[in-house]
């Protein structure tokens, strides 16, 4: 990835520009990767949807890979800021934190089904590379769950034991459940999909806690 010359042209200078270029890729690849799949999506098409020449493409991302891992790495980020602003909601019971993460972690897949997409199924199977960074974002959302019924084994909503291995599932669980609905010729409704998510959701926690 070359850098990008500094000189202003039209008044704008070169930074805003390659980062209005980067802008536009990056929404190229969300609509096309969930439109037609990252397997079938050339640099040369999210050049030409984003307007950007292929030397301003190489001069942002390394390659077709690059760009996936930087508009997963914007989804995840974005999901975990929704997920920890439910769970910091304070002086809830588990019964109304749950409903509340779990609406968070639905409506900023399903809101815009493309982050969804992206996010669960076109990232599975890139490369060894991609995988491990996929993992990464799985640890990292069950790491979130852990701490949060850490907290409250702390405040005596749950007894004190190992969540570690629970978070994992739930994580995995709901996943699963995203993959599964996206793939279905009839999906239930967005609502019914979020009761399913609650009901596991609570039925693990509960039954670790017993």
């Amino acid at each position: 990835m070359t850098k990008t010359p500094t000189r202003a042209y039209g008044g704008v200078a070169a930074e805003q520009r390659a980062e209005e270029r980067k802008a536009r890729l990056l929404a190229a690849a969300l609509e096309l990767f969930a439109r037609q799949g990252y397997a079938r999506t050339t640099i040369e098409a999210l050049c030409s949807e984003a307007k950007v020449t292929a030397r301003h493409f190489y001069q942002l991302f390394d390659s077709r890979e690059a760009i996936l891992r930087a508009l997963y790495d914007n989804i995840i980020a974005d999901l975990r800021a929704g997920v920890l602003k439910a769970m910091s909601a304070p002086n809830l019971s588990l019964s109304e934190q749950i409903p509340l993460a779990v609406s968070a972690m639905v409506h900023h897949y399903l809101e815009d089904t493309r982050h969804a997409r992206v996010g669960v199924l076109e990232v599975v199977g890139v490369s060894p590379q991609m995988e491990a960074r996929r993992r990464e974002a799985i640890h990292d959302m069950a790491g979130l769950i852990e701490a949060y019924l850490g907290s409250l084994v702390e405040r005596g909503d749950l007894p004190k034991r190992n969540y570690h291995l629970v978070s994992v599932a739930l994580v995995g669980g709901i996943n699963e459940l995203l993959a599964e609905w996206l793939t279905l010729e009839n999906p239930p409704d967005i609502p019914e999909l979020s009761e399913e998510i609650i009901n596991i959701l609570n039925a693990l926690i509960r039954g670790a806690a017993r």
